[in-house]
C-alpha cells in the first residue's frame, strides 16, 4: 500500500469520528472539509471511500446547509457509483 494512501485513510477516518460530534462538522463545513471528502467518496481507496460517505451522511443529517453544500460540491454521482459497486459498509452509508 501507499504510504501517502494510507495516510488518506487515516485521515478521512478522523474526519468520519469528527462528524459524529456537532464541533467536528461545524470545522469540517467551515474549513472546506466537504469537497475533500466528495473528492474520497469519488477516488479514494475502499476503506477512504467508506469513512468518506459515513462523513457526508453525518453532515447531511444533521444540517441542511452543510446538505446542500454536499449537492454543490458534486456528491450525487460518486454516492450513486458507491451505492452500486461499494463495498457493503458503504453501501449501508450512502
Amino acid at each position: 500500500m501507499d504510504p501517502a494512501a494510507g495516510m488518506v485513510d487515516k485521515a478521512v477516518a478522523v474526519l468520519a469520528n469528527l462528524a459524529t460530534i456537532p464541533e467536528g462538522r461545524t470545522s469540517i463545513g467551515q474549513e472546506q472539509g466537504i469537497p475533500v471528502l466528495v473528492e474520497v467518496v469519488e477516488l479514494g481507496s475502499a476503506r477512504g471511500k467508506e469513512n468518506a460517505a459515513a462523513a457526508l451522511l453525518q453532515l447531511c443529517t444533521n444540517s441542511n446547509r452543510f446538505c446542500s453544500l454536499v449537492l454543490q460540491e458534486g456528491a450525487v454521482p460518486p454516492l450513486v457509483a458507491l451505492s452500486q459497486s461499494g463495498t457493503p459498509r458503504a453501501r449501508e452509508k450512502v
